[in-house]
């Protein structure tokens, strides 16, 4: 099947842009934005994803703003141009300098959420460690995922209420990935993982956290088992472009974090450190300002039984919202991403999400099944 995008010079294989190498069903492609105001005044997730073996794309906002966390949704059929990220449903997405900036926007008078916001890097774009898991001879996951901090203007609309953002002081993060990875899709029959019960066989412990300051920004990412050994730890310091845009790799990540007991939320009092490159280690306290859950209505599971990938028709929109103040609710639709003030004990004063959940037992925090 040919599309416009075999027009450019961007083949990776003998086939059409259309047909991923993989016929695997899971195969993905997918923006993942967080944007807040440098404030606990609102907190926004943004996603769009593509599924050519499904022959679906999709799209999502959720916003966290007063006690509510409210959700708009689309999707419609692929078709034959991978490049065609616009009008699904009132969604699109337009790459205007790769790696540098996107307009993401959702034009509707209708639903819930509307928005013509656009994002600009205030880092380049930097690599994850490559995404790779086998599991009983098959390949759970494998992919690739890049991480960005930086800034959005433009306007967004909740109901009533309109927020105008500027560069000062709308920051957030993205994360952009493609490959194979069991997030959302269409569910698969049971069958020997969960046999094996290999989904109990993950890390405990999970941290995701980009944290933007000034003139850099600091990608803090750990996967730990109760014992202590690791399956991730990722520290990284890229400069903004205006000072070079370098990366450079710390270590020796640790963490003394503060959970509810009953909820298993992160509290203030938290805190992670690293040992910088000259040695010394340096301390980033958290003070949690906001929370936005992940699984509201978004596609990454929980309650709500639309996933991503997931054919609902052609073309299909829905909004759903959840009581961020009944703790049923927010039980339910965890992990969340929780927006934090981040103070580094040289002074520098940053933001940004501090995704963490502990799945099971971990007996550091007290949580021992």
């Amino acid at each position: 099947m040919l599309g416009p995008a075999d027009d450019f010079l961007i083949h990776q294989t003998p086939e059409p842009v259309r047909y991923p190498l993989t016929s695997d069903r899971r195969f993905y492609d997918r923006y993942f934005f967080t944007g807040h105001a440098c404030s606990s005044e609102l907190f926004f997730m943004l996603g769009m994803g593509s599924y050519p073996n499904l022959g679906v794309i999709d799209a999502f906002a959720s916003v966290a703003v007063g006690a509510t966390q409210c959700t708009t949704r689309a999707s419609r059929e692929l078709g034959s141009d991978r490049m065609d990220t616009v009008n699904v449903g009132p969604f699109s997405v337009e790459v205007v300098e790769g790696l540098r900036r996107l307009r993401f926007s959702c034009h509707s008078e209708r639903d819930a959420i509307a928005f013509d916001l656009e994002w600009i890097g205030a880092v380049p774009a930097f690599e994850e460690p490559p995404l790779f898991t086998r599991t009983l001879g098959r390949v759970l996951e494998q992919g690739t995922r890049f991480i960005q901090t930086g800034n959005w203007t433009g306007t967004l609309r909740v109901d009533d209420r309109r927020f105008e953002l500027n560069a000062a002081t709308a920051w957030g993060a993205r994360d952009r990935s493609w490959g194979v990875r069991s997030i959302g899709l269409e569910r698969e029959p049971r069958g020997i993982m969960q046999a094996h019960a290999t989904n109990e066989q993950r890390t405990t412990l999970w941290i995701w956290s980009p944290m933007q300051f000034e003139h850099y920004s600091i990608h803090f990412s750990l996967g730990e088992y109760p014992s202590g050994e690791r399956e991730i730890e990722t520290v990284r310091r890229v400069a903004s472009f205006a000072r070079g845009g370098d990366v450079t790799v710390l270590g020796d990540a640790q963490h003394d974090l503060k959970f509810d007991s009953a909820t298993r939320e992160l509290q203030a009092g938290s805190s992670v450190s690293f040992r910088d490159a000259d040695g010394e280690r340096r301390v980033v306290r958290l003070f949690p300002l906001r929370r936005a859950y992940l699984r509201a209505g978004t596609g990454y599971g929980g309650p709500d039984d639309w996933r991503h990938g997931k054919y609902m028709g052609n073309p299909w929109v829905n909004t759903v919202r959840y009581d961020l103040g009944n703790d049923a609710v927010t039980a339910r639709i965890g992990p969340t991403h929780v927006l934090c003030r981040m103070e580094m004990d040289n002074g520098d004063v940053g933001f940004g999400t501090f995704e963490t959940q502990i799945f099971g037992a971990y007996p550091r925090y007290g949580f021992h099944s």
